[in-house]
């Protein structure tokens, strides 16, 4: 009989404490690797996404406002008596300003001296509200119905008007200031609500622009000797009746924040000089005090009006 072969049996080993130990700090050790990665990765990503949103909002803004002054004192010609379409004297200007508002009210003209330009406390440092004016413009066919050539800041139309004794009433209407709420502050515009029919009503409403603006300030390029040619910046809170029929270009400044903690803590808070260090005023500076991890940029632009702001009944050169 033949007797099978003994297979010899051995006792099943497993690691030793020493090598769980070293294959758990190794893994470990990627672990860590592994998420300092992706956190660096996430922060290189919102610090971009960070600085492209800022980019884009500040451009938006500036772009809107821009467009709104250049739109400024625009004047059709006068259908009925040849020239331009003239305002009387006591008419409202077509640029207007409050320094320190941060919430102006439903007037037609803003108003350091009038109390109902802002429904708050005017501040020196605090925000600046800007109010312009313009003619619009109609079809051919139908000229109280606009051509969209000429648009508030709601991007409305503005039709020509419906006659001429009616125009400097019908003009288009367009006023920049900061709103806060509880989500933040944003540029925002207020201009007229329109009927079914296109026609501009007494009506006052607002509507957000860009979000994340902290500070908006404006200076008024005057020229004192009547050549057309900004001789001073004035605050509003400096200008006469005279300086606002002269205005030539304005001076725009926006600081606008980011949605995310990205900013350079350690770098601490920048200061920004809006008109630079050697305009000396109280609203001349910014300085973040809540929120300061978030990044900030600052946006200036000088824009030059293009039409007569003082075009007005008697006047030969209209």
């Amino acid at each position: 009989m033949r007797r099978l072969p003994l297979i010899r049996t051995s006792r099943a080993r497993g690691f030793s404490l020493i090598e769980l130990m070293v294959a758990l700090v190794i893994s470990l050790l990627v672990l860590v690797a592994t998420v300092s990665f992706y956190m660096m990765t996430r922060s290189t990503y919102t610090t971009i996404d960070d600085s492209s949103n800022l980019e884009e909002r500040g451009q938006f803004a500036l772009g809107v406002i821009t467009r709104a002054l250049r739109q400024t004192a625009f004047s059709p010609p006068n259908t009925s008596g040849g020239g331009t379409i003239q305002l009387a004297q006591s008419d409202p200007p077509m640029i207007s300003g409050v320094d320190g508002c941060n919430s102006p009210g439903d007037v037609e003209s803003l108003s350091q001296t009038v109390t109902a330009s802002c429904t708050t406390t005017m501040v020196d440092t605090a925000n600046d509200a800007l109010e312009v004016r313009f003619f619009g413009s109609g079809t051919a066919a139908a000229p109280t119905v606009p051509d969209n050539s000429m648009v508030d800041c709601s991007g409305q139309g503005v039709a020509s008007p419906t006659s001429i004794d009616l125009a400097a009433s019908q003009r288009g209407l367009s006023m920049f200031f900061i709103q806060t709420d509880k989500t933040g502050s944003y540029l925002a515009c207020k201009f007229r609500q329109r009927d079914s029919t296109g026609a501009a009503t007494s009506t006052f409403a607002t509507q957000q622009l860009v979000p994340g603006v902290e500070s908006l300030q404006f200076l008024y390029g005057v020229s004192v000797d009547g050549d057309a040619v900004p001789d001073v910046f004035k605050r509003a809170t400096d200008m006469s009746t005279t300086d606002w029929q002269n205005v030539y270009a304005v001076k725009v400044a926006l600081v606008i924040r980011a949605d995310n903690a990205s900013a350079d803590v350690g770098a601490g808070q920048p200061t920004f000089n809006l008109f630079g260090k050697q305009y000396t005023y109280g609203d001349g500076t910014y300085k973040a005090t809540t929120n300061t991890q978030m990044a900030r940029r600052l946006f200036t632009a000088t824009v030059q009006t293009r039409n007569y702001m003082t075009c007005f009944s008697g006047d030969p050169s209209c």
